[in-house]
């Protein structure tokens, strides 16, 4: 449990260092200010913020089994 939970802290944080490393291509290719592309960030740390509890939430009413299964049928279609 202890190594699940390390590894999905890694993620989050190369994610969130992968984003902030795009910012400045993401400004050159589509042509944007600066104070526009920082809306990326604020809205990647919101989502983290709500999808904590939310996950909480699933884990207590599912079983693993069901929310990886409900995770593929949505992501596949």
């Amino acid at each position: 449990m202890v190594i699940t939970l390390m590894i999905g802290s890694f993620v989050a944080i190369l994610n969130q260092t992968q984003m902030i490393s795009a910012l400045p291509t993401l400004m050159h290719e589509f042509d944007v200010p600066s104070s526009t592309v920082q809306w990326l960030t604020t809205g990647f740390m919101l989502t983290n913020g709500i999808m904590i509890p939310i996950t909480a939430f699933l884990i207590e009413t599912f079983t693993t089994r069901q929310l990886f299964l409900y995770a593929m049928g949505i992501f596949a279609e």
